[in-house]
Formats: structure tokens, sequence, C-alpha cells
């Protein structure tokens, strides 16, 4: 694994993509057996983020992992290979996107009442629903502020510093319209 992928995770926890499409050759018995839980949509499959092999920023199935795992390339890591950044300056970047994003997800799980693996965009239509209902949305809105500011910059780091503009192995989890 490179330098600096290890201990970030973005493109493997739910963080970046919806979903992880498979390409001919992978092994599907494999991802299976390891707990992968494979769909088709529009004939093609693929497998929900967060990744169910990651771990603390890890992959336990590395060796055997997918494609478009293996090719993957953030706009990070291309930028680090690239000598553009040092390797202090990859990791201090990914310090904060990463507390950042553990700030949000521990946020909308504490105010949506959700334990389930969901990606950040997905919970954050489970917030944006239940704000919806609040009878004071306005008030909701103001009392969840900070936590709608802490999004934003979670996306605004992830599409200028993280998301390669040119991925097509990974399904962008970008907010819904409407987002704050």
């Amino acid at each position: 694994m490179t330098g600096i992928c290890v201990g970030c995770g973005l493109c493997c926890d739910g963080t970046m993509y919806l979903a992880v499409h498979l390409r001919p050759g992978d092994r599907r018995e494999s991802l299976t057996a390891a707990g992968f839980v494979l769909t088709t949509r529009n004939d093609v499959v693929q497998f929900p983020q967060p990744c169910c092999a990651s771990r603390a920023g890890a992959c336990r199935i590395y060796d055997g992992r997918p494609a478009a795992c293996r090719t993957y390339r953030c706009r990070l890591l291309r930028r680090y290979e690239a000598g553009e950044v040092t390797h202090d300056d990859a990791s201090a970047l990914i310090v904060l996107a990463t507390d950042l994003r553990d700030r949000v997800r521990a946020g909308i799980s504490a105010y949506a009442d959700t334990r389930e693996p969901l990606s950040l965009g997905g919970l954050y239509r489970v917030m944006l629903k239940k704000l919806e209902a609040e009878s004071n949305r306005a008030a909701a809105r103001r009392a969840h502020a900070e936590l709608l500011f802490d999004v934003v910059s979670l996306r605004v780091i992830l599409a200028r510093d993280f998301e390669p503009q040119d991925s097509q192995s990974f399904q962008y989890d970008g907010l819904p319209a409407g987002a704050p």
C-alpha cells in the first residue's frame, strides 16, 4: 500500500463514493466469501461503500482487492507520486480530512440516530430528511449550523484535494441537490 494511503481510507469508507463497480476478471466468489454484498445496477456489478474490507484506513483483502481498487489513484496520491506535494503535507491534509470526516459522521449519526453503515452522502440524506421533518426547520438548521458547515467544508476539501475527475470505477456520492 502506498505510504500516504494507509490510515486514510477516504476512498473506501463511504466518504467519497457510494459504490465500487467490479470489472471483468474480478473474483466475485472470493469477494462474496470475504463478506462483500454484490448487487447489480444498470447491468454493472458493484458493492456498496463503506467497504466491508476497510479497517482503520487499510484493506484486509489488499492482495485480492478488485481491479478498480488496485488502479485507483486519488488526486492527492497522484500529486504525491509526481513530487508535487511532500509526504508531510499530504499526511497533514489527510489528517485534516479524516478528522473532519469523523466529526461529520459522529454529528450526523448522533442527530439522525442511525447506526447503519452508510456512505457519507447517505448519512447526509438521512440528516436532511430529519431536518425537513422538524416542526421548526429554521431553528433546527440553526441548531445544527456547525455540523452543516463541517459537511460543506469536507465536501470542498474532497473536491479540491482528493477526487480525481476521471474516475469511472467508483460512483461518486456527492451531496444531494439543495445541499447547503
